[in-house]
């Protein structure tokens, strides 16, 4: 619409001064009438310019074209057409103004403000006056919101975004400011006295979003992580509000998202351990400062090492090993997931080629998958290219991923187990029990090893419960044709009675923790074709 009034009004304007030039002037003076016209329209719109334009239309009636003013009815006629002209003129050119001035200030979509204009009005007209209230700034980000967007198209995404634009809204005071700060994030400025009352808003928000949106007949969950910063007399610059409020809300995200924070300046040094941290693996990552470890797993019938897992570790320089729980949800977190999982990959692919080149043979390498890995385009073919480079036999390799990584997208990660298999690598299912646990997954996944998770493990010699899923367990994998290993051994009981359940092979710190590639190949080569010394 904006575009077309633009349009317009140049091509009138033009065609109006050709005419009125070739024609010839006694005056200059009519066209000083579109500074008034413009000026009313500015500032009082599309009827202001009108109404200005119809009064400029009659007052510049006097000055016409010589050659027109000479005749008899022609200088009506013109009268009567510059008075349109310029009426025109004025509602067009005030229409234009304020669709301009309402696309500064307000989100075409949602109709509330927009992210400059919001920024503004805190950082600049806010401190400009020196608002003694005390007030505070939200910033909500809905949870994987890309996903739902893909998944129900644009247009309904959109609606989506105005259903949960008006919840928003109403959970707010008339004097609170809410606007669009990013594409599924909002912004809010809301006046109170105490914390209280903004826990009270927050509150509500958390509790109106939980319930089901519907678009199109279909039901649709919306989780949403929320931060908050509150003005106090150290904030001389009130930009720093929204950095607090956006950390306290990625807070909220790397602690499970879905929930609301009050920014702390604890919050800011994590954050700022975490932007170290991520400098850091970056570093890390192009000085080769990553090692393999490697942990054996035991083959219950024949006593003896058949394979091991290898796990990345980090020898920070000048610091203790950063432990994998603490870098690999960075690494994830960043992306920097694929490079390290790559690295590993080929790592492990290569350590199998020089094992083979010192006859010892038959041993298999677990990797670790992560689903960013998983959910990556050429996953696939950066596997199978690892695979051509190293030239080594890919059923020696072992893929393991869990339960949680296929859950996103399950149809197209299990197309993309099936090319590995393709492949002639070997898949396992880590950490069975320990998440969705789905039964149907065993059906369809294209798997060779079933891991269960420790957890049931632990208390399996105390508890008669666990003993029975673990038992249960294991029986069904069997008759699904996979190999079931048990992690987390660190007894002789728990091996004992996972021997008469008929567990298939065993891994834990009962047999051997984690070795560096030295110790672990002295162990292979002292075990292999004999029994493995487990007490």
């Amino acid at each position: 619409m904006t575009t077309a009034i633009g349009l317009l009004l140049v091509f009138m304007t033009i065609s109006w001064l050709i005419v009125y030039f070739l024609n010839g002037t006694s005056s200059v003076f009519p066209l000083l009438f579109f500074i008034p016209i413009t000026f009313a329209a500015w500032r009082f719109g599309a009827v202001g310019g009108l109404i200005v334009g119809f009064l400029s239309g009659i007052l510049v009636g006097p000055f016409m074209p010589l050659d027109v003013s000479q005749q008899i009815a022609q200088p009506v006629y013109n009268w009567v057409m510059r008075l349109i002209f310029f009426a025109i003129y004025g509602y067009a050119i005030g229409r234009l103004i304020t669709e301009l001035k309402s696309n500064s200030i307000y989100d075409s979509l949602m109709g509330i403000l927009n992210r400059t204009y919001f920024y503004n009005y805190l950082t600049c007209d806010l401190q400009q006056r020196k608002v003694k209230k005390s007030f505070f700034v939200v910033l909500i980000n809905i949870d994987d919101f890309k996903s739902i967007n893909d998944s129900i198209g644009h247009n309904s995404a959109d609606s989506l975004l105005i259903e949960l634009k008006s919840r928003i809204s109403n959970c707010l005071k008339k004097k609170d400011v809410l606007a669009r700060w990013s594409g599924d994030e909002f912004a809010i400025l809301t006046f109170g006295d105490n914390k209280e009352q903004l826990e009270t808003i927050c509150d509500s928000i958390y509790e109106t979003l939980r319930l089901p949106f519907e678009i199109k007949g279909q039901q649709f969950f919306i989780n949403a992580s929320m931060g908050a910063s509150a003005i106090s007399s150290k904030h001389y610059n009130y930009e720093a509000l929204l950095k607090e409020a956006e950390t306290a809300m990625r807070f909220v995200k790397g602690r499970g998202k879905n929930g609301y924070k009050f920014y702390t300046e604890e919050m800011e040094r994590d954050s700022l351990k975490n932007k170290i941290l991520e400098t850091k693996l970056h570093q890390a990552l192009k000085e080769e400062q990553f090692e393999l470890y490697y942990q054996p797993k035991i083959d219950c019938k024949k006593n003896n090492i058949y394979g091991v897992e290898a796990l990345i570790r980090w020898n920070s320089p000048g610091e203790v090993t950063v432990s994998p729980g603490v870098f690999i949800p960075m690494a994830e977190k960043t992306g920097l997931i694929i490079p390290i999982g790559n690295w590993v990959l080929k790592t492990a692919c290569k350590q199998v080629k020089m094992w083979q080149q010192q006859n010892i043979n038959d041993i298999c390498i677990s990797v670790n998958v992560s689903a960013i890995q998983i959910q990556e385009e050429n996953f696939v073919p950066s596997v199978a290219n690892i695979l051509e480079e190293t030239n080594i036999n890919p059923e020696l390799i072992e893929l393991e991923i869990t339960e949680s990584s296929i859950m996103e997208d399950t149809i197209e990660n299990i197309m993309k187990l099936n090319e590995l298999k393709e492949l002639g690598l070997r898949i396992s299912l880590d950490d069975f029990g320990k998440g969705y646990s789905s039964l149907n997954y065993l059906k369809i996944l294209p798997i060779d090893t079933l891991k269960v998770d420790k957890s049931f493990i632990q208390n399996i010699e105390c508890d008669p419960k666990e003993k029975v899923i673990t038992e249960s367990i294991i029986r069904m994998a069997k008759a699904l044709g996979l190999t079931v290993l048990a992690e987390g051994i660190e007894n002789e009981t728990q091996h004992s009675l996972l021997i008469d359940l008929d567990c298939d092979a065993m891994q834990g710190f009962l047999f051997s923790k984690p070795l560096p590639i030295e110790q672990v190949e002295r162990l292979i080569k002292q075990n292999q074709e004999k029994l493995v010394n487990i007490k």
